[in-house]
């Protein structure tokens, strides 16, 4: 009992699955190559990618092929379905134990102990707040909250209590402890009925948002991770990176030195501020066709 785990799910692209090495690597550089109080754990198609870098100590890899990804998009075949279906079976031999899952293209910047006291205490945990459907910096929070507002009839036909205000939380990390798994069973009912509705990628996201915010209190954990979902650029990197060390046949704890040398925190800075521009300078750069560019990857000329 009260053990502490980490969860992913990392399938199909090898995109994906490099993001979640980097992840996993991340976790070392931060908490120590034999740091041994929190275990890993990846749902996967490929467990050679993790364990031939890792071992297999320091990563579980539990099997995730193609048909069973089929049966957890469900019948709406919504991709992001997967994520609960994950949860729900990882957690379902687990009585009292401290659960933190992340997407694959999450950093650690800091270590996590905290996290895993906040969810013992009963905190849920995920990654930042990104506003109410009333008053968000998204607009597609906004639109969604638009989409709420006009349609609470047919919600409630379904069952679904929404306020106009929720708040909307970023999903990218989510923590909870295992005796609290029923949650995740309303967030899938919620998905599989919301999802139909309005078809868009966050509708999991609002079902973790609504229901964690309901049973209790999020924690914000933005300070302990970085979330480049918006830096897909960002792989094309990786597969370079690991090519380049799996043809070394670097060192694990090497590799783990290197990690920082490609960090999409300071890759990915330059579109940050490209993406924080007023729209008009934007529009007028992508009119004189400037808009924002991979900066040059100098990662290798420093092995030359």
């Amino acid at each position: 009992m009260n053990r502490k785990y980490i969860v992913y799910q990392a399938y199909g692209s090898e995109d994906i699955l490099n993001e979640a090495l980097y992840s996993m690597l991340s976790f070392y550089k931060v908490h120590g190559l034999d740091y041994k109080e929190i275990s890993i754990v990846v749902y996967t198609d490929k467990p050679s990618h993790f364990e031939s870098v890792l071992g297999k100590e320091r990563v579980l890899c539990k099997a995730l092929d193609a048909s069973l990804v089929k049966q957890w998009r469900g019948s709406i075949d919504f991709v992001h379905r997967v994520k609960i279906e994950t949860l729900l079976h990882f957690t379902f031999t687990l009585q009292d134990d401290q659960v933190l899952y992340l997407d694959s293209d999450i950093v650690f910047v800091s270590p996590v102990q905290e996290l895993f006291e906040r969810i013992r205490q009963g905190l849920f945990v995920m990654h930042e707040f990104e506003g109410k459907l009333n008053d968000s910096k998204f607009s597609l929070i906004l639109k969604m909250g638009k989409f709420v507002k006009t349609h609470q009839q047919q919600l409630h036909a379904k069952g679904f209590d929404v306020p106009v205000d929720t708040g909307v939380w970023n999903a990218g990390v989510i923590g909870f402890n295992s005796s609290r798994q029923y949650i995740l069973n309303k967030v899938l009912c919620f998905t599989d009925g919301f999802y139909p509705l309005y078809p868009k990628h966050i509708a999991e996201q609002f079902g973790f948002s609504l229901y964690l915010s309901k049973e209790g209190t999020v924690f914000d954990s933005s300070k302990f991770f970085f979330h480049y979902w918006n830096f897909k650029e960002f792989r094309g990197i990786l597969r370079d990176f690991f090519q380049y060390h799996h043809a070394k046949g670097t060192p694990l704890s090497k590799v783990i030195q290197e990690i920082d040398y490609i960090s999409p925190i300071a890759m990915g800075e330059s579109k940050r501020i490209y993406d924080r521009m007023h729209w008009l300078p934007k529009a007028l750069r992508k009119l004189k066709k400037n808009r924002w560019e991979m900066p040059a990857y100098k990662y290798w000329e420093r092995n030359q």
